[in-house]
């Protein structure tokens, strides 16, 4: 019992280390990961590279290794020529090092992030900054990891000089192309004075987070399925509906109606009594159901491929890692929110199903906050490796069947997504089918859809 017990403790404590270590350091922003596999090797890279961006600059990097070879070999041959360069190098190398240290910065910094962001989209982070040395602060750069992994920045907040107990404010504008949730673990800024060799860094940790909203485009028309259902004895015909009183006007007081409608300033100006009359309003609710369970194959690995990353990392126009997103999925969630901001913009309210490992359930209201809810929502889906339509209970199965209409967003048509439309079918629902991918047979009353066009922005009338 004893050794099955450590044996219990220390497995418990190396997942909670190697999950640490595989999140990466937090001088970078790292991005909320599902079950998807993760590299040990990647890991590894990004944390030798902030170890040794942390005390010295990349050239230097690249530098220092060599330097150090022709210290060796002019250590071991004192007659040769290459004695000379290898002292200035040293005294290079000695004079950053103490003009560094004599002028390292000790900051006091505020970050404010923005709430939400979208993907593709620039926005602004804010900091302010104190002194606290009476000495300067020179060659600021805040946050210079920070636009390496995941977010790409466009206008750094660099400070050249920043002078003895002075405060500032400092912008820097940054953009992410991949939607999800990030975590901010620290604030800071370095310094590289003055010969651009060693760093110095100030900052603190922090566990800020950003989430940042799936591209949405607008939608010029969208067709509802017909689900017409009997309300309120017949009297109208609607799509499901909430229902709610509506204010219509006033009108003189008949028998039967009902005391406490009256409204006692106007029966009082007009010396008779007069009642306030009302008027049922209906509002339209549909489903909005999310599959995000989609089968690939094995990605090859191709040089050419890894040599053109590398090559727009260095032009600024992409990361140095490739990204690992699934398109089909963000075309989904692309989609599902440009189909969201139509409804919402009309008279109809939504109630999304997003299936997973954990149902999500989110019922909307009108409103901007109910479409900044929905993105939230879907900011933070992850593909799911297992289909997940089937956890779809029993009494969610009911709910949307009371809805009477739904618009189904699938990532295939394989057989057991056809069960489960027509289960939904069978249940009375009115469908309109919508299928992310190419190669599939659909029915009449389906549409298929190309991931590079939704992100593209060329599907609007669906």
């Amino acid at each position: 019992m004893l050794i099955r017990r450590t044996y219990k403790c220390l497995r418990r404590l190396y997942d909670r280390l190697m999950a640490s270590y595989l999140d990466g350091p937090r001088c970078y922003a790292r991005r909320q990961h599902g079950e998807g596999y993760r590299s040990p090797a990647l890991a590894s890279f990004w944390w030798l590279l902030a170890c040794g961006t942390r005390f010295f600059s990349l050239p230097a990097l690249f530098v220092l290794p060599w330097a150090g070879i022709f210290l060796l070999h002019s250590i071991m041959l004192p007659e040769a020529r290459l004695r000379q360069l290898i002292v200035i190098l040293l005294a290079l190398l000695c004079c950053d090092l103490l003009l560094g240290w004599l002028f390292r910065p000790r900051l006091r910094i505020k970050r404010s992030l923005p709430e939400r962001a979208c993907a593709g989209q620039p926005f602004v982070i804010r900091y302010q900054l104190q002194n606290l040395r009476r000495l300067p602060a020179l060659n600021l750069l805040l946050d210079p990891g920070l636009g390496l992994q995941h977010l790409h920045c466009t206008q750094p907040a660099a400070i050249n000089m920043l002078a003895g107990k002075e405060n500032r404010n400092a912008e820097a504008v940054y953009s992410i192309r991949r939607r999800g949730k990030y975590y901010i673990g620290r604030c800071g800024a370095q310094s590289d004075f003055p010969f651009v060799i060693s760093r110095h860094y100030s900052g603190n940790k922090t566990n800020e987070h950003l989430l940042v909203h799936p591209k949405r485009h607008k939608l010029l028309e969208l067709k509802l399925p017909a689900s017409l259902k009997y309300q309120r004895g017949d009297l109208q015909r609607v799509m499901k509906v909430s229902e709610a009183m509506e204010f219509q006007g006033c009108r003189d007081f008949q028998d039967g109606d009902n005391p406490r409608y009256i409204h006692w300033q106007s029966s009082a100006k007009k010396g008779s009594l007069v009642v306030r009359e009302f008027q049922d309003e209906f509002m339209s609710r549909s489903a909005l159901i999310l599959d995000n369970n989609l089968k690939r194959g094995a990605r090859k690995f191709s040089p050419r491929r890894l040599l053109a990353q590398v090559w727009n990392f260095f032009k600024g126009e992409g990361h140095l890692w490739p990204e690992g997103s699934v398109p089909e999925l963000e075309a989904a969630l692309s989609l599902c929110a440009s189909i969201a901001d139509f409804l919402l913009q009309g008279e109809c309210l939504i109630d999304l199903f997003a299936a997973g490992k954990q149902v999500r359930r989110l019922r909307l209201g009108r409103g901007g906050a109910a479409l900044d809810s929905l993105l939230d929502c879907l900011a933070q889906i992850e593909p799911e490796r297992k289909p997940a339509l089937q956890e779809l209970s029993e009494e969610l199965l009911q709910e949307i069947s009371e809805l009477g209409s739904a618009i189904v967003i699938l990532l295939g048509y394989d057989r057991l997504r056809q069960n489960f439309v027509k289960k939904l079918q069978n249940r009375g629902v009115a469908i309109k089918l919508l299928v992310i991918g190419s190669g599939w047979e659909l029915p009449e009353e389906a549409q298929l859809l190309e991931a590079a066009d939704i992100l593209a922005g060329r599907v609007d009338r669906i």
